[in-house]
């Protein structure tokens, strides 16, 4: 078995959180109509032949494997469901809650101060989008206790069950039952979560480079015949005209990207394990897990400031993903990046303040709560936070006053204090137990 902290999986967990968030400002694209209509659009939409980079860069399967091996080295460490989960719903929910307030109070001032609804619209969209990751996260928390009693007894039988499972669910989108195939963000997350289980007891570790080598051919050779002659997107991420989606929600090709990138990582891992070993890299991997949650939950933010800037000082916005485009692209980053160096400087406390440890009598209920109202807040964004409106899911439209109600009260609800000592850092999926 593993131990409890693993360098590798720190630095896995770091990256591919900052991979997200580089993504993300690259591949935005702010846009104005001959009408002064502002929107958000995805560069990949016009640069296709970028799409296909998505199956590195779309790392979320990633970031749940390290999940995985941190629920698990969690369970296997003494800390009961209670506890267990009550530790989670309060290092994610403790840096949201004031995020929640900031955005449904900042939200009204701007349409007070006469800012058009539009871009009110647009704004509270993109900020609220990065909850409905904090959602699945804290779903896979909630199924990880049963995966790791049904890993004790089959330790292969989810990695074989739940691909299948998968392509099934995919069979609907775009049909009157594609509410049921929302299961896929658990059914495809939980299996890079099983990864991340296989590695902590060290199963993973006993495979020979030859096994990784042969896990990058297969993978790729399926990814390339599900998204050529088969009915899947190439991009990772959903875009607007697919008539599947990849990631709304995740389709089986995510598994085959999650076997991508972990056999990567496993054939790397001697080579990242002795970089790890440089102090300067090893501290930064620390230093970024350490405000984790805070730079991912603001970094749109930022994104939205800048863009808020640019438009109100009338900088020429060029046509996405041309020439001029991408050489502006690199201040745009740059000036994103100072912006949430400076929220996550204001704002880390709520993520470093040190915790008093529960077990909540009402841990899962709570957990359910909080899934549930993440949920909402990213679909309807903050723009109008007691009307309901965004995105719909399952059929239903939702409001983000409500929803945030009811993340404050999963928190409220998981917290019945029984010992209190220093918490140790932790970061979402955090390898410490």
């Amino acid at each position: 078995m593993a131990s409890v902290r693993d360098r590798v999986v720190d630095l896995v967990r770091a990256a591919s959180i900052l991979v997200v968030v580089l993504g993300h400002w690259t591949m935005g694209a702010l846009t104005q109509d001959a009408t002064g209509a502002v929107s958000v659009r995805n560069v990949l939409e016009v640069s296709p032949l970028l799409q296909a980079a998505t199956w590195l860069f779309q790392v979320m399967p990633l970031f749940f494997f390290a999940a995985g091996f941190a629920n698990a080295t969690s369970l296997w460490h003494g800390r009961s469901l209670r506890l267990f989960l009550s530790g989670r719903i309060d290092r994610v929910l403790r840096p949201v809650l004031p995020f929640l307030v900031v955005w449904l109070v900042l939200a009204q001032v701007l349409v007070w101060a006469g800012v058009p609804h539009r871009l009110v619209v647009t704004a509270g969209a993109n900020a609220a989008m990065v909850l409905w990751f904090l959602a699945v996260y804290l779903l896979l928390a909630l199924v990880a206790p049963a995966q790791v009693e049904v890993h004790r007894r089959h330790p292969w039988a989810l990695v074989l069950l739940l691909p299948p499972v998968a392509l099934a669910l995919d069979q609907l989108q775009g049909t009157p039952w594609a509410g049921v195939g929302l299961l896929n963000y658990v059914v495809v997350f939980a299996f890079c979560q099983q990864l991340g289980i296989l590695y902590a007891d060290g199963r993973l570790l006993r495979w020979p480079p030859r096994a990784w080598w042969a896990g990058v051919a297969l993978a790729l050779l399926l990814l390339v015949v599900a998204t050529g002659p088969g009915p899947y997107p190439v991009s990772m991420i959903g875009l607007p005209g697919q008539e599947m989606s990849n990631m709304l929600p995740p389709s089986v090709c995510v598994v085959l990207v999650a076997v991508l990138q972990v056999s990567l990582v496993m054939l790397l891992r001697s080579h990242l394990l002795r970089w790890l070993q440089q102090a300067w890299l090893w501290k930064a991997t620390v230093a970024v897990n350490l405000s984790v949650l805070t730079v991912f939950l603001w970094h749109l933010t930022a994104f939205v400031t800048v863009a808020g800037v640019a438009l109100a000082l009338e900088v020429p916005l060029p046509e996405p993903g041309s020439l001029l485009w991408w050489g502006h692209k690199l201040v745009w980053v740059l000036a994103c990046a100072a912006v949430t160096v400076l929220l996550v400087l204001l704002l880390r406390g709520a993520e470093r303040t040190q915790r008093v440890e529960v077990a909540g009598r009402w841990a899962v209920a709570a957990t359910v709560l909080a899934v549930v109202g993440l949920a909402m807040v990213a679909a309807a964004g903050f723009a109008d936070p007691f009307s309901s409106g965004g995105v719909t899911l399952a059929g239903q439209q939702f409001a983000a006053a409500p929803g945030a109600v009811l993340v404050a009260a999963g928190w409220l609800l998981s917290r019945r204090p029984t010992v209190s000592r220093p918490a140790v850092a932790q970061v979402p999926g955090g390898g410490g137990a």
